[in-house]
C-alpha cells in the first residue's frame, strides 16, 4: 500500500506537546535563515530537546493550511525530524493506528 501523506496528516495530528522534537541543528538553521517566529514558538520536548507546539486537539501547530488540513505551513522550512519521517514506515503505521485510519 502507498501512502500519501497529504491524504493523512496523522503523525502530525496525533504530536501532542513534546512529541516532535527539534534538533538543535534545526534552531540553529532558523536563527541563520532569520525565522526566530519558529524558534520562539518551541515548547521543551522530552530528552532534554525543544518540540513544537500543539493546538488543544493535539495537532502539530504547524499543521493545515488554506489548501489542505494534512500540508504543513512550515514545509520549507520543517525540522529534522520531519524531513526524515517516512511514510509507511512502522512509526507512520502506528499513527495511522493511533488515527484509526487503515494500515
Amino acid at each position: 500500500m502507498r501512502y500519501d501523506c497529504l491524504s493523512c496528516g496523522a503523525c502530525c495530528r496525533t504530536a501532542h506537546d513534546g512529541r516532535i522534537l527539534v534538533p538543535a541543528e534545526d534552531i540553529v538553521r532558523w536563527k541563520r535563515l532569520g525565522r526566530t517566529d519558529l524558534v520562539d514558538a518551541l515548547v521543551p520536548g522530552h530528552f532534554s530537546e525543544m518540540a513544537f507546539a500543539c493546538q488543544p486537539d493535539g495537532a502539530c501547530v504547524h499543521l493545515g493550511t488554506i489548501d489542505n488540513p494534512n500540508a504543513c505551513r512550515i514545509y520549507e522550512h520543517r525540522g529534522i525530524t520531519c524531513r526524515e519521517f517516512e511514510a509507511g514506515s512502522w512509526q507512520c503505521l502506528e499513527f495511522r493506528r493511533e488515527a484509526g485510519l487503515p494500515t
